[in-house]
């Protein structure tokens, strides 16, 4: 299956879209009603990543509150493209650049507004894209990792204690989710280059 998720994580998807499924079924019946197309609620989260940086400096709450409903598009737009049998390979891909787009876009602001280092906040914007490359890419060649520490269980609830109570380790949270990523980079590469030469 060439996805961007690591077995471990693979073994949660079905039970959490379930019960995703259900939390997102009223939205997801207005939606179908408005005739909004799947891909339109994943560009959504684009412009929404834009609102979380512009209330980050006087309305970090409701920045917070906007930073959830972005996430919350992202599981929307697969639940409406399932609901209304729209789901496509495009779309999914699609999904995939508005997901790394609305990620760069808010940890950019992060280190706009001071609370994240600059340097981290580079590295990190090339280093998640690569990081899903890859786990995408053992997937796609039958060698998946088992297990990868995603930027969700580490940056966002650093993310929701800055922006909630105001205390800055960003740049902690960010250079440990470095590692993990870049570590599964490493590990990703290896497994690659031993199954993609034995094409």
């Amino acid at each position: 299956m060439a996805d961007s998720y690591s077995t471990a994580e693979r073994k949660f998807l079905a039970p959490a879209r379930k019960l995703l499924r259900a939390v997102f079924a009223p939205g997801v019946r207005a939606l179908i009603a408005l005739h909004v197309a799947p891909n339109a609620v994943s560009f959504a989260q684009v412009p929404l990543a834009g609102i979380v940086i512009a209330l980050m400096p006087a309305y970090p709450r409701l920045a917070f509150g906007a930073f959830v409903g972005a996430l919350a598009l992202d599981g929307v737009d697969g639940a409406l493209a399932r609901a209304t049998q729209r789901a496509t390979k495009f779309g999914a891909l699609f999904d995939q650049y508005c997901d790394h787009a609305r990620e760069v876009i808010v940890i950019a602001g992060l280190a706009w507004h001071g609370a994240l280092h600059p340097f981290l906040a580079g590295v990190y914007g090339v280093t998640y894209p690569g990081f899903n490359l890859t786990l995408y890419l053992c997937n796609r060649y039958g060698v998946p990792l088992p297990f990868a520490i995603k930027s969700y269980l580490v940056v966002y609830p650093a993310l929701f204690v800055y922006l909630w109570f105001d205390v800055r380790v960003l740049d902690l949270a960010v250079a440990l989710s470095l590692a993990f990523m870049l570590a599964a980079i490493g590990v990703g590469l290896h497994r690659l280059a031993r199954a993609m030469d034995a094409l």
